[in-house]
C-alpha cells in the first residue's frame, strides 16, 4: 500500500495491477486512498477511526475515478474529516440511513427522487431525462435500488440497443448521473455502472437538410395539417423550428407570455433561463413569417380558451406540446411524402435517412454560415455561450440587433427555397428597418 504525493496527472498515468488490487495512499490527504483494479477500475475511499466507539477503522467510498477529480475526492475527505473531528461518524450514519430506507427506496422511488430532487430544479431538459427513465423504470422499478446490479443495467442497455442504440447511450448517459447523485446523497454506497463503455459506438451527427428537402418537408407540414396526420400546432411548431433554430424542447414548450410586441417588426421571443440549457435567459428577435407562425398560434389556442401556451396537443391535457410530439411527427410526415418530378430525389433522401427535430436546429446553423453571417452572431442566435469569464460573467449584451438581421437573412433564403406568393409577402419587410427600430427603442431605454 504505497503513501505517494498524488497530483492530478500521476493519476491519469496509473495503470492497473496484473493481478488482484492496489491501493495508493494520498500524503497531502491522510485517509484519502485511490484503489486500483486489474480490471482498469479506479475508485476513491476515505478510512478513518471514529473518535467515539473507535475500534476499528471506517471506510467511505467516494466513487469512480473517472467521474470524481483527485481535487474533489480531496474536498470530499476533508468534509468526513471535519464530521469526524466533531464526534461524527458518518459511514455508520450511512449505514443507518440505508437500513431506514432499505424496504422503501425501490428504483422506481430513486428515480422519482432523482427527478423532483435533482433534475427538476437544475435541468433545462429534465423532460428528456424522465422520458429516457421511463423504460429503465418500467424494467427495474421494482427492485431495491442497491441490489441493481451491473449486470442488471448491461442487460437492460443491451435490450433497448437492439431496437435504439443511440437512446442506449442517452438512457446510460441519465442512469450514471443518477447513481452518482444517489452516491452524493447517500442513498447508496457506489454507482453500479461507474467507468461501464458505451453500449454503442456513435458518430458526431452531421444532417442538414437541402434547399429542395426544405421545400418538400414545409408543404409536407401543410398537408399533415389538412389531412390530420398532424395538428396545426405541431405542423406550425415544425415551421418555427425551421426558422429560428432553436432547440425542440424550447419551441414545444413555447409560452404566451415570452411573447414581446407580437403585433410588429420589433416581435421577440424572451426565453427565461430556466428554460435555456445555460441557465440564462435568451432574446431571439421574430423575423415576418416566424412571427406570423406565432401570432396564428396564439390566435388559435385563444379560441380553445385560456391557454398559456403557444404550441398544444390535441391528444393530451396539456397546455405546450411535448418535445417528442416533434420527433413523433415526423416519423409520420416522412414516410406519406409524395413529390413526382423535380422534388422526387429530395423525397427520396428525406425518407431513407429521415431528419431529426435537432437537424432543423443544424440546418439554420449552417445556412446562416452559408449566407456570410458571422460566427458570433450564428451562436447568439442559437444561444451558445462562449465558455469565458468575461461571456459568462461580464458581457451582458444580447446582440438582438444582429441576430435579428441574421435570422431575417435566413428567412429571406427560405422564401426564395419556397418560392411562392405568401413567402415573398413575408419577405419584403427588411431587417434593416427593423434593426434601426430596435436602435431607437435601446437608445431611448
Amino acid at each position: 500500500m504505497p503513501v505517494v504525493q498524488l497530483t492530478a496527472q500521476m493519476v491519469k498515468g496509473l495503470r492497473p495491477p496484473a493481478s488482484g488490487r492496489v491501493e495508493y495512499w494520498d500524503m497531502n490527504t491522510p485517509g484519502l486512498s485511490l484503489r486500483l483494479t486489474a480490471n482498469g477500475a479506479a475508485s476513491w475511499s476515505f478510512r478513518y477511526r471514529p473518535r467515539e466507539g473507535g475500534k476499528r477503522n471506517e471506510r467511505v467510498t467516494f466513487g469512480s475515478a473517472s467521474v470524481l477529480s483527485l481535487a474533489d475526492a480531496r474536498d470530499r475527505a476533508a468534509r468526513i474529516r471535519a464530521e469526524v473531528v466533531d464526534g461524527g461518524n458518518p459511514q455508520l450514519t450511512r449505514r443507518e440511513r440505508r437500513e431506514a430506507a432499505k424496504d422503501a427506496l425501490t428504483f422506481e422511488r430513486l428515480a422519482e427522487r432523482y427527478l423532483n430532487d435533482y433534475a427538476k430544479p437544475r435541468k433545462a431538459s429534465w423532460k428528456d431525462d424522465e422520458q429516457r427513465l421511463g423504460r429503465a423504470r418500467a424494467a427495474l422499478g421494482r427492485k431495491e435500488a442497491a441490489s441493481v446490479t451491473r449486470r442488471d443495467i448491461i442487460n437492460f442497455l443491451d435490450d433497448v440497443k437492439r431496437a435504439a442504440p443511440v437512446q442506449a447511450n442517452r438512457i446510460q448517459t441519465i442512469l450514471c448521473t443518477m447513481f452518482n447523485w444517489a452516491v452524493e446523497e447517500e442513498l447508496l454506497d457506489s454507482n453500479p455502472i461507474a467507468g461501464l463503455r458505451k453500449r454503442a459506438k456513435e458518430s458526431a451527427a452531421t444532417r442538414t437538410l437541402t434547399d429542395a428537402e426544405i421545400r418538400v418537408l414545409w408543404a409536407g407540414f401543410d398537408a399533415a395539417a389538412r389531412e390530420s396526420i398532424t395538428g396545426e400546432d405541431v405542423a406550425a411548431a415544425l415551421k418555427a423550428l425551421l426558422l429560428t433554430g432553436q432547440r425542440p424542447g424550447e419551441v414545444a414548450g413555447a409560452l404566451q407570455r415570452e411573447l414581446v410586441n407580437l403585433g410588429n417588426k420589433l416581435a421577440r421571443w424572451e426565453i427565461p433561463g430556466e428554460r435555456m440549457k445555460a441557465r440564462r435567459p435568451h432574446v431571439l428577435p421574430l423575423a415576418p413569417m416566424a412571427r406570423s407562425i406565432f401570432e396564428h398560434a396564439v390566435a388559435r389556442r385563444s379560441e380553445e380558451g385560456d391557454k398559456v401556451g403557444v404550441f398544444g396537443s390535441r391528444y393530451l391535457e396539456r397546455d405546450t406540446l411535448a418535445r417528442h410530439s416533434l420527433s413523433q411527427a415526423l416519423r409520420r410526415i416522412i414516410p406519406k411524402l409524395e413529390a413526382p418530378g423535380p422534388n422526387a430525389d429530395a423525397v427520396a433522401s428525406l425518407q431513407a435517412d429521415p431528419p431529426t427535430p435537432h437537424d432543423f436546429r443544424r440546418t439554420v446553423a449552417t445556412g446562416m454560415a452559408a449566407l456570410g453571417i458571422p460566427r458570433e452572431d450564428r451562436l447568439a442566435v442559437l444561444g451558445h455561450l462562449a465558455a469565458d469569464v468575461h461571456a459568462v460573467h461580464y458581457d451582458r449584451y444580447e446582440r438582438v440587433r444582429e441576430k435579428r438581421i441574421a435570422l431575417e437573412a435566413w428567412e429571406r433564403h427560405v422564401c426564395a427555397v419556397l418560392a411562392n406568393e405568401p413567402a415573398a409577402m413575408f419577405c419584403s419587410c427588411g431587417g434593416a428597418d427593423a434593426a434601426r427600430s430596435e436602435d431607437a427603442v435601446h437608445a431611448r431605454a
